[in-house]
């Protein structure tokens, strides 16, 4: 079954849900039980994007709910607004508490993260009691009006709110999915599972994870404001801890990360407090148990368990063919553009150092990348040849010196994938629980045009990049030989196919320098002779290459200048031979026998 089609038919049914509870339920009781499912799913669904996609845990989504039932209810009384500005500003303004509070909390993961939410939901809840003045105090809000449908028309009705209330969990139901498809749904994985891999992408991992929290507060503020209306007063004890633990009971339960999970533990969890009032004061401990079962025997929630089983049966073993890298034949040009020939080095970098502490790791550092050349980087462990990339490509702040790309400084700030770097990494850097496609999907993050806007809505623009970026990463995955292996999570390759994943994903962002780490660390002869052609292939179509390797038959065989490090500092830079034939070069790296003799062979068939 197609994505396209598993999410009409999931919309669809719960849209005919949405139809059809007023005509199966037996009393108005039952159809109020159904309505705050809705509403409950809707914050689950949001909740989602913060705890499935970006993998990071709030405790505190009751505040967010409060803050927008309390401001419907404000709303309501004072300026009687229309429904659309009565539910649209509530959730504006818990998205933009959440992102002033994203700010710091963000910065922190784990326990951290889970103690500070559940004090911003404490301050939530203790502020709607003492604010007297504006939230009535411990007696709440009381005679919240049902808002006009526009201005001079007529107030909605009851049976209007229901109806308003679960196109509001349909939408939110969309919404979810458009997301999860969207460069921003990728985006929040990829920060989620590798931070380092992220920024190299110019996925800015404060930002991504600040999005993804005001996303979260604004659906949670959309139903708080819903709720307000339907039940026509707000009070503090509505938005208690204990509430905060229920929806993110409900995400895990059904599914974090899942589309329809959210959706089924909100099912369930509607269900279970008239169960748990029986326990009184042990209602705590119920929940708190509830959280700790499914996390240890059910840790991928209830639609995760059961898309486990379907895969199983559905997903026969295969064969699967790793194909020559680089392959021939594949059209990379709208990815790797062809470029005149620069007058100016690649890279410039004067008088670099860097310092930790007491240590330091490069000693006034100077050297030059001719543009579209294969550079190398040799020296013994510790002799900074990983500083000087991290430096490069921005992960580092030098403590003195510049670098020049192309004539231009680059910010030390930042930027580097958009200034036309890409790198790998000394130890791969993927997105595990991604497909090796998605991995190097998140490669085009950086020069998407379709805006958070088209991302919801699915607009016509982002169609037409989605078509775009699956269709340039098959011809990267074809580049690299894993065209049979695009839908293999990251995590499930063999090493060196890891390896071969990592440099189709850096090349996605369509480099004109790009850094490679170690990258025939942990290779087969067959696989670093693939890599030698393709380093040659790259540096032909115009990208100019700089390699940290020990492989050294690799370095002789590529590359028509080599940079010898040892110590932090420059022992010599020049063509391979002279290298190889410097007492220096070789005393401190490389030994007495010389291996220019072999170097060719490293490279060919």
């Amino acid at each position: 079954m197609s994505d396209a089609l598993k999410t009409t038919l999931g919309i669809a049914g719960a849209a005919a849900v949405v139809l059809a509870a007023p005509q199966l339920v037996a009393n108005p009781y039952q159809l109020g039980i159904v309505t705050i499912f809705f509403l409950s799913a809707t914050v689950a669904l949001g909740l989602n994007v913060l705890v499935g996609f970006s993998g990071l845990f709030s405790l505190g989504q009751a505040g967010f709910y409060g803050i927008g039932a309390y401001a419907a209810a404000l709303i309501s009384l004072r300026y009687d607004l229309p429904l659309a500005l009565g539910v649209t500003l509530p959730a504006a303004g818990a998205a933009a508490v959440a992102a002033a509070l994203a700010y710091p909390t963000v910065r922190v993961r784990g326990f951290y993260l889970a103690v500070i939410t559940i004090a911003f939901g404490v301050v939530v809840q203790s502020g709607a009691v003492e604010w007297v003045s504006l939230t009535g105090g411990p007696m709440g809000l009381i005679g919240v009006k049902l808002p006009p449908i526009v201005w001079g028309l007529e107030r909605l009705t009851p049976t209007g709110l229901y109806y308003v209330i679960g196109a509001v969990f349909v939408g939110a139901l969309a919404l979810t999915r458009n997301l999860a498809r969207s460069r921003y749904g990728r985006a929040f994985r990829a920060v989620a599972q590798s931070e380092t891999a992220a920024r190299a992408l110019g996925i800015d991992p404060a930002a991504t994870r600040t999005l993804s929290f005001a996303l979260s507060a604004a659906f949670a503020g959309a139903a708080g404001a819903l709720y307000a209306y339907l039940n026509q007063y707000v009070s503090p004890e509505t938005f208690g801890f204990l509430d905060s633990v229920r929806y993110l009971l409900m995400v895990i339960i059904g599914g974090a990360g899942t589309w329809l999970g959210p959706v089924f533990g909100a099912a369930l969890l509607t269900v279970l407090p008239e169960a748990f009032q029986s326990l009184a004061e042990w209602q705590t401990f119920g929940y708190g148990a509830l959280l700790a079962i499914a996390i240890f025997f059910v840790p991928n929630g209830l639609v995760g368990l059961f898309d486990s089983a379907v895969r199983r049966l559905r997903d026969r073993p295969r064969a699967l063919e790793t194909g020559p890298w680089p392959a021939e034949g594949v059209d990379l040009t709208d990815i790797l553009p062809a470029r005149p020939a620069a007058d100016v080095p690649a890279l410039e970098i004067r008088g670099v150092g860097v310092r930790f502490g007491g240590l330091t790791a490069l000693d006034n550092f100077s050297g030059e990348v001719r543009a579209g050349s294969v550079h190398g980087i040799i020296g013994p462990n510790g002799a900074g040849k990983s500083t000087l990339l991290n430096v490069i490509s921005g992960f580092y702040r030098p403590s003195e010196g510049a670098i020049r790309l192309f004539g231009e400084p680059l910010d030390p700030n930042g930027g580097h994938a958009r200034a036309g770097l890409a790198r790998t990494f000394q130890n791969t850097e993927l997105f595990g629980d991604l497909s090796a496609l998605d991995n190097v999907r998140a490669g085009f993050h950086d020069g998407s045009r379709a805006n958070l806007i088209d991302a919801l809505l699915r607009s016509p623009r982002q169609i037409r990049e989605d078509r775009s970026d699956l269709d340039r990463a098959r011809r990267l995955l074809a580049y690299v030989g894993l065209s049979d292996f695009a839908d293999v999570r990251a995590s499930h390759l063999p090493f060196g196919h890891q390896r071969r994943l990592e440099i189709a994903r850096a090349l996605a962002l369509g480099p004109r320098v790009l850094l490679l780490d170690e990258p025939a660390a942990g290779l087969t002869h067959a696989e670093i002779l693939g890599l030698g052609r393709l380093i040659r292939d790259l540096a032909a179509r115009g990208v100019t290459v700089l390699l940290v390797e020990h492989h050294v038959d690799l370095i002789f065989a590529v590359c028509e200048q080599v940079t010898v490090l040892d110590y932090g500092k420059l022992v010599m830079s020049g063509a391979g031979e002279e290298a190889q034939r410097d007492p220096r070069v070789r005393a401190a790296y490389l030994g007495a026998a010389p291996v220019v003799e072999h170097a060719a062979e490293a490279v060919q068939p």
